[in-house]
């Protein structure tokens, strides 16, 4: 029995979805299909190489960032290693070195991109090409068997082809209406995304007065305004859903969620670890948060550690996070004002001749 010719064949490169999920693109006889599988249930999307208008694929600043922190974390990981002794020294070292093995990897990967593929009805982002080196291979083997569907344009064919004003759009054709493509997205300013980021800096500098000053007032508002971050982290990504904010700044916002989740989870170890120190308090939360802002992070390890990540994890997230947020803001701007140029109709009138 002869053996069975495989339909599909797997593309370099994946990527998981937060939490669930994962991103894979598969190579058939005629098309692509991009696959997104989650707990045994996958959902299918296809593209033929007939209908595939352009494949866009853009350099992001994602890695870069991804690269500064790590290095400042082994940096400042490696500074209480070489404070304390003994057990505590070993800790340190031991986190400073997984976060290495994290920094070479992300290196070996390259520079990360967005790619993105074009119809005459929809614009997708393909998810598993987000490294660039992944993404020109996948390319090199999908563009001959486009070219051999569609065919190649000789030079002078390309030159007939009438060049479109910058931020101008093209007018419908027969039967085609205005409506904004499927996968535009609806447009978000980013006021949530602000709000985060500047609550991110305020926390990161409460936490870094601890360094200076201990008393219970910055524990308390340093409490208050993470509060504040899960809530308006969670505001920020139900609004960035379906909209035109940059790749960049939603990433951003994803590792901030991320980020407010291990900081709870470590900053209810380092509780748990002072309760079972102190049992005389341990059943007084007020007692417990007063005795905490009490000790200074340079006499307790643990709580050194903390606040090392809360001050990094704030500062590394909510610098970028502004910076890209204007950027946004910058670029819609500039895109509202060519289209608001490119609508206006000038009137030349004639005087008719004496």
């Amino acid at each position: 029995m002869a053996d069975k010719v495989k339909e599909y064949k797997k593309l370099p490169g994946s990527k998981k979805g937060f939490l669930i999920g994962k991103y894979s693109l598969w190579q058939g006889s005629d098309h692509l299909l991009h696959i997104f599988s989650r707990f045994g249930i996958e959902d299918y999307k296809r593209f033929y190489f007939s209908d595939i208008q352009a494949i866009i694929t853009r350099k992001t600043v994602i890695g870069k960032i991804q690269n500064i922190i790590l290095g400042c974390l082994i940096l400042l990981f490696l500074l209480p290693a070489y404070m304390f002794d003994d057990g505590w020294s070993l800790f340190y070292i031991s986190i400073s070195a997984i976060l290495f093995i994290f920094l070479t990897v992300n290196l070996f990967l390259g520079p990360t991109c967005e790619t993105r593929l074009m119809t005459a009805v929809q614009t997708e982002k393909l998810q598993s090409l987000h490294r660039l080196n992944t993404a020109f291979r996948v390319l090199d083997r999908i563009c001959p068997h486009i070219q051999q569907v569609q065919g190649t344009l000789s030079r002078e064919e390309l030159n007939k082809i009438p060049i479109r004003p910058a931020g101008g759009r093209a007018a419908p054709g027969p039967g085609q209406s205005g409506a904004t493509p499927k996968g535009a997205g609806k447009h978000d300013e980013g006021r949530a995304h602000i709000t985060l980021f500047v609550l991110l800096l305020i926390d990161g500098s409460l936490m870094a007065a601890e360094f200076f000053i201990s008393h219970v007032v910055p524990t308390i508002l340093s409490s208050v305004v993470s509060l504040c971050i899960g809530i308006f982290v969670i505001i920020a990504i139900v609004r960035q859903h379906n909209s035109d904010l940059p790749a960049s700044l939603r990433t951003i916002t994803w590792a901030t969620l991320g980020f407010v989740g291990v900081t709870f989870i470590v900053g209810y170890i380092v509780g748990m670890v002072f309760a079972f120190k102190n049992p005389g308090i341990a059943y007084n939360q007020w007692e417990i948060i007063k005795a905490i802002s009490s000790l200074s992070p340079w006499d307790s390890p643990l709580k050194l550690g903390y606040n090392i990540l809360v001050v990094c994890g704030a500062f590394f997230l909510g610098i970028p996070g502004l910076i890209l947020q204007q950027r946004s803001a910058i670029r819609a701007q500039k895109m509202a004002a060519s289209a608001s140029d490119s609508s206006r109709l000038t009137v030349v009138t004639r005087a008719p001749a004496r």
